[in-house]
């Protein structure tokens, strides 16, 4: 997947959420949160009553410890359709893994996965993208010895290699 869908996917998800939350303020009649912590474990459970009598819930749901963690998200509206968004993940000394799968309210899943390993010289971060229409696209980055070899697959099924020196990159201000 590339940057910009990441960075759009992000951005929904913020999105959606922003206007789940204006949408309970402007029409809440009252309010219910319950958060409960410790370590290793996280939950919130929110529900609205609207004027009408309807309700809203959010939920999320996080475990975490021993190289690994979940996240689970939850929002029901008032018209009582469902979205949803899990998150589990892997961490080690030399990997990560990450794999997230969001269902809309429409029912319809898009799915993200990054997983990274590093060590002794060199890296690999691969990450892909399904899409609602069930197209994934896949991109891998390499590096090793100095080379840098990029291969992207797209939804099509055709894939693309590149290879380059590894350079020193200057960060932008």
């Amino acid at each position: 997947m590339c940057h910009n869908q990441y960075v759009r996917t992000k951005r929904f998800a913020a999105v959606a959420g922003l206007g789940f939350v204006l949408v309970l303020t402007a029409s809440a009649q009252s309010s219910t949160t319950t958060i409960n912590q410790s370590p290793g474990d996280y939950s919130r459970d929110t529900t609205v009553t609207g004027v009408n009598g309807k309700t809203a819930t959010y939920q999320n749901n996080a475990t975490w410890g021993n190289g690994s963690y979940t996240d689970n998200k939850s929002v029901t509206g008032f018209n009582g359709k469902t979205a949803t968004s899990s998150t589990t993940g892997t961490y080690a000394p030399g990997s990560t893994t990450r794999d997230t799968t969001v269902t809309g309210f429409n029912g319809k899943t898009t799915n993200y996965q990054n997983d990274r390993t590093w060590g002794n010289g060199t890296s690999t971060d691969t990450r892909s993208y399904t899409g609602v229409n069930g197209g994934t696209r896949t991109d891998t980055v390499s590096r090793s010895n100095g080379v840098v070899t990029n291969t992207f697959t797209g939804k099509n099924g055709n894939s693309r290699t590149t290879t380059h020196a590894a350079g020193f990159h200057r960060f932008r201000r």
